[in-house]
């Protein structure tokens, strides 16, 4: 079995070569239509991912369901309300559901989270707010839409950071935020030591390449 390492190479370079053939049906929709119908024959399925995978405009993704993923040290309680509601299944569709509530300190337009992460996420801004720093966000809940057109960018090389494949970035959960203070926060501004110190407080921890990112645990 090929190495991790060697696999990522071959994704990358196939992404060189890559460009979506539906461009003019869009590509969130014709991603949407290929995730849904198309069916992987067993002897296709590449070595270096595990059964079940799916093709995505002739990259390679790994199939998922709720079941799939890895845990994420969410809460009990969390992870009871992710189930009772069928949040994975529904990641990035949650528009209309009830369960997005729209929160204060968005950097521009509307911010919305899953109703949990909305709750911590007032608590931490008010708890931030005593101590002078004022936590905004740039990026809240994304449809699977957004996040479509966002992982499009990053495969044309057009974002640098990592975009997730739309249906398994926990902005389609309601459960992450993007703090900014007009750039994306990181060491040295006084927003990212504060929630460094305190975020776990309310139950938001970061994960270890996007200094500005932080994912709702419970």
């Amino acid at each position: 079995m090929e190495s991790i390492a060697v696999a990522m190479t071959r994704i990358a370079e196939i992404r060189e070569r890559f460009v979506p053939n539906a461009l003019a049906e869009g590509f969130a929709a014709h991603l949407q239509k290929q995730m849904e119908t198309q069916q992987t024959p067993a002897q296709a399925t590449p070595a270096y991912w595990p059964s079940g995978a799916i093709p995505v405009f002739g990259l390679w993704q790994p199939a998922f369901s709720p079941t799939s993923f890895p845990s994420k040290g969410y809460s009990p309680e969390l992870e009871a309300y992710l189930q009772a509601n069928r949040i994975r299944e529904r990641n990035g569709r949650l528009e209309g559901t009830g369960l997005l509530v729209e929160v204060s300190g968005a950097w521009h337009g509307t911010g919305r989270l899953l109703a949990p992460a909305a709750k911590a996420w007032e608590a931490m801004r008010a708890a931030a707010a005593a101590d002078g720093i004022d936590l905004r966000a740039i990026d809240t809940y994304r449809s699977y839409e957004s996040q479509a057109s966002a992982y499009q960018k990053f495969l044309a090389g057009e974002k640098k950071a990592n975009v997730l494949p739309p249906g398994r970035s926990e902005h389609g959960n309601g459960l992450a935020v993007d703090v900014t203070n007009g750039s994306l926060v990181g060491p040295g501004d006084p927003e990212w030591h504060w929630l460094q110190q305190n975020a776990h407080r309310f139950g938001w921890y970061p994960i270890s390449n996007e200094s500005w990112h932080w994912e709702y645990r419970g």
